[in-house]
């Protein structure tokens, strides 16, 4: 989180548990986060992207559709997927004209055993924020 939550944040925050590789996550959105859920016709979808390339990185992406992953429901607005990828390609000519190195999933039975712990979410000035831990 990019600031400290008081304990009124907090206090007002949703709170639900999934399991996802097996693990127990925590998952908690503030109460912006489920004013906007709630203004939605569909529900959101939540991305939590584990990146293996020169370094380990985290994303949290939020899409309208699932592709092909499974998803891990919240409630009925809300549901996520976790993706371990790595870099398929390193060299910056790549990384200049996509954005960033193209990625493969992995699915090796070592990455099937990572989860996250806990995954924040958050709506603010208009955009969707999160966070995740391991």
């Amino acid at each position: 989180m990019n600031a400290p939550l008081s304990p009124i944040a907090l206090s007002r925050s949703r709170r639900a548990g999934v399991t996802i590789n097996g693990k127990p996550v925590a998952v908690e959105w503030s109460a912006r986060a489920q004013r906007a859920l709630q203004a939605r016709a569909t529900p959101l979808i939540v991305e939590l992207e584990l990146y293996f390339s020169c370094l380990v990185k985290k994303f949290v992406h939020f899409r309208e559709r699932s592709g092909s992953h499974a998803l891990t429901p919240v409630n009925e607005r809300l549901s996520l997927y976790f993706r371990p990828v790595m870099s398929t390609a390193c060299s910056f000519e790549t990384a200049n004209r996509l954005g960033r190195q193209p990625e493969t999933d992995i699915t090796t039975e070592s990455v099937r055993k990572i989860a996250p712990k806990q995954v924040w979410l958050d709506y603010r000035r208009g955009n969707w924020v999160g966070e995740f831990w391991l």
